[in-house]
């Protein structure tokens, strides 16, 4: 059985992107654990020529069933053409640690209960269209419009500790994961999202609660903000690869803090599938071209904590 576990190298162009590698392969159960060497030099040919760059090292810790899985994965995240992602068999390891590697990525039931979501919104102000993807770098096809109705509650202590962290907690209605949702910032455009079905109450988990345990330092939670989106949804693609769901989104949100900071607005968020971050920054640079901003604030219950954020962080 120890034959099947592997060693997985993969070099990133940064750190940043080493990290978000690295949370997305541990939390999505494609790897156990994943290691990251920062500072090496690499030389290598491509394309007829010798090159140099500084990169950083991941060896990610796996078994032969999940290397496809893993491979793609690296691929839709990484920036690289071609990146490195070479496995090698482990031949000897303490069997606890084998029982335990094989565990984390073969988990007994149910599917993964986190993953990593890179994401950017867009300010849509009122009666201006939203811009036809058709029309964006690498996009060939457009996927038929879906709709949604959501609504979340969100939960932070009096003085918005975890906001101001750039953590979100929220128990919200529709759409197709439904239920509770813990964000947690990982640098950039990506998140670190756990979930837990509707079933697990109505007051926040304490699996949840106990991850915050550090921020909270014994404050309460309590209830902050309404937020209701009218969504349509569509899948963009290009040369057969879904790139990334583009939602338009109609939002409204009630202040449970300072009912005078209620508000809505619209707005657009592109959420990579398996686009690249260099298919975020193409996109990115051809909306700002045309008109359209990236939000200055990328979360909802940040943008309607309004005020609060400013005068808590002073």
């Amino acid at each position: 059985m120890i034959q099947e576990m592997l060693e997985v190298r993969i070099a990133a162009g940064s750190a940043d992107e080493a990290a978000v590698i690295a949370d997305a392969l541990v939390a999505e159960r494609l790897a156990a654990c994943v290691q990251v060497i920062p500072a090496i030099r690499s030389s290598y040919l491509w394309q007829g020529a010798v090159e140099s760059a500084d990169e950083v090292l991941l060896t990610a810790k796996t078994t032969a069933g999940r290397f496809d899985q893993l491979a793609a994965r690296v691929r839709e995240l990484h920036s690289y053409d071609v990146p490195e992602i070479v496995g090698t068999p482990i031949t000897h390891a303490d069997e606890s640690y084998a029982e335990w590697l094989r565990a984390a990525v073969h988990p007994a039931q149910g599917p993964p209960q986190a993953h990593i979501e890179t994401e950017r919104k867009f300010e849509l102000p009122e009666g201006r269209p939203a811009p036809d993807p058709l029309e964006w770098p690498d996009v060939d096809q457009l996927g038929e419009p879906v709709g949604h109705h959501l609504r979340a509650l969100y939960y932070d202590t009096p003085d918005v500790r975890l906001a101001q962290r750039g953590i979100s907690l929220r128990r919200r209605t529709g759409g197709a994961d439904d239920g509770w949702h813990l964000k947690l910032p990982r640098g950039g455009d990506s998140r670190l999202e756990h979930w837990l079905p509707l079933d697990a109450g109505e007051q926040p988990p304490a699996t949840f609660v106990g991850q915050l345990r550090d921020v909270l330092d014994g404050a309460e939670l309590q209830p902050i903000c309404e937020v209701e989106t009218r969504r349509s949804e569509r899948e963009v693609s290009g040369r057969g690869v879904v790139l990334a769901d583009v939602c338009e989104d109609y939002v409204w949100t009630r202040n449970l803090l300072d009912p005078s900071l209620d508000r809505a607005w619209r707005e657009l968020e592109v959420e990579l599938r398996h686009g690249g971050s260099e298919f975020l920054e193409r996109v990115s640079a051809h909306l700002q071209a045309g008109g359209v901003r990236q939000a200055a604030i990328a979360s909802k219950v940040r943008t309607a904590l309004g005020h609060l954020l400013p005068q808590v962080a002073s």
